[in-house]
C-alpha cells in the first residue's frame, strides 16, 4: 500500500480476496485498531459474497460514485460485527475504507458497542464520532484509500485518548483469545487471570458482545478458512488440526452452524472470488 497509511500497516496486504484487502497493524497487539481493511465494488451490479461471523465491529467511510467517477455520496458508518455468517451485496460503485476495532474497546474508546451493531451491514456512526472524524470525511471527498486510512487512524485515536480505560480481566482474555486464534479453554484463561468463570464469562459477554465460546468458534473458524483459501485443494485433516478443531467433524459442524455450509462449500465459494 503506498501512501501514509504505511506508517500503521505493511505495504503488501495480509489477505486479498475479490474486492476485499486487510492489512494487519503493525503493533496490533498494543492498540485497539488492529486491521485496516478496503472494500471496492467496481461495478453496477456488484455479486453478493458471503461475510465471515466475527465478532469486530469496523469503523469505515463509505463512499459511493456515480458513473462518472465522482463521489455522490460519503458517510462515517459502523460495519458489524456479525454473529451468523450471512450474504452482503454492496451497492453500485461502494468503497469500505475501514478500520477493525477490537470489541472489548469499541464502546469505551469509540461509543460503539459491538452488540447495539450486530448483524447490520453498516449502519452510521455516533454523531460524536462523526464529528471527530471530519477531516478525514473531507479528506475522503478526493483522497486516496491509503490516506484516508491514515487520516482515519489518526482521528480514531485522537478520539480515543479522552476516554478512561482500565484492563479488566475481560480484555486481557479478549486479546489471549485472538493470540491463540480461539485454542485457549476459558478454565484455564480465568485460573491464569485469578478470577471466576462465571465472572469472566459475564464480564465478558458485557464487553465484547458475545460469550467466550461463541468469540473463540468464530476465530477458530476464521483460521481454517484462511488456511484452506490458500490452495485449491486443501488437506481438510491438516485444517482442522491447525484450527484447534477436534477433528474434521467438529470442523463441519462449527462452519455449519455458523455459517450453514460444509468447509468444503465454503472454500469452493470464496475461492471463486479469486
Amino acid at each position: 500500500m503506498a501512501g501514509h497509511a504505511t506508517t500503521f500497516v505493511a505495504e503488501a496486504p495480509d489477505h486479498a480476496l475479490g474486492q476485499y484487502q486487510a492489512w494487519r497493524a503493525m503493533n496490533g497487539a498494543q492498540t485497539a485498531l488492529d486491521l485496516a481493511w478496503i472494500s471496492i465494488a467496481h461495478s453496477e451490479t456488484p455479486a453478493a459474497h458471503r461475510l465471515l461471523p466475527h465478532g469486530e465491529p469496523s469503523i469505515a467511510v463509505l463512499r459511493r460514485r456515480d458513473k462518472a467517477g465522482d463521489v455522490a455520496a460519503l458517510d462515517l458508518v459502523v460495519c458489524g460485527p456479525y454473529y451468523q455468517g450471512k450474504h452482503y451485496r454492496p451497492s453500485p460503485n461502494e468503497e469500505l475504507i475501514a478500520w477493525r476495532v477490537k470489541p472489548e474497546h469499541a464502546a469505551i474508546l469509540f461509543g460503539v458497542a459491538p452488540r447495539d451493531y450486530g448483524a447490520h451491514p453498516h449502519v452510521a456512526a455516533p454523531e460524536r464520532l462523526k464529528a471527530a472524524c471530519q477531516k478525514t470525511l473531507v479528506l475522503s471527498e478526493h483522497g486516496s484509500g491509503a490516506d484516508i486510512l491514515a487520516s482515519l487512524h489518526d482521528d480514531l485515536m485522537c478520539f480515543a485518548q479522552s476516554a478512561k480505560t482500565k484492563a479488566g480481566p475481560e480484555m486481557i482474555a479478549a486479546q489471549w483469545l485472538r493470540d491463540s486464534e480461539g485454542r485457549l479453554r476459558l478454565r484455564d484463561i480465568a485460573a491464569r487471570l485469578e478470577v471466576s468463570e462465571r465472572n469472566l464469562r459475564r464480564r465478558f459477554a458485557d464487553h465484547v458482545g458475545c460469550s467466550p465460546k461463541t468469540y473463540a468458534r468464530h476465530l477458530q473458524i476464521t483460521a481454517a478458512a484462511l488456511a484452506a483459501e490458500k490452495t485449491a485443494a486443501p488437506d481438510w485433516a491438516e485444517v482442522a488440526a491447525g484450527a484447534g478443531f477436534h477433528d474434521q467433524a467438529h470442523m463441519i459442524n462449527a462452519f455449519q452452524s455458523a455459517i450453514s455450509l460444509t468447509p468444503k462449500a465454503f472454500h469452493a465459494e470464496r475461492r471463486g472470488l479469486l
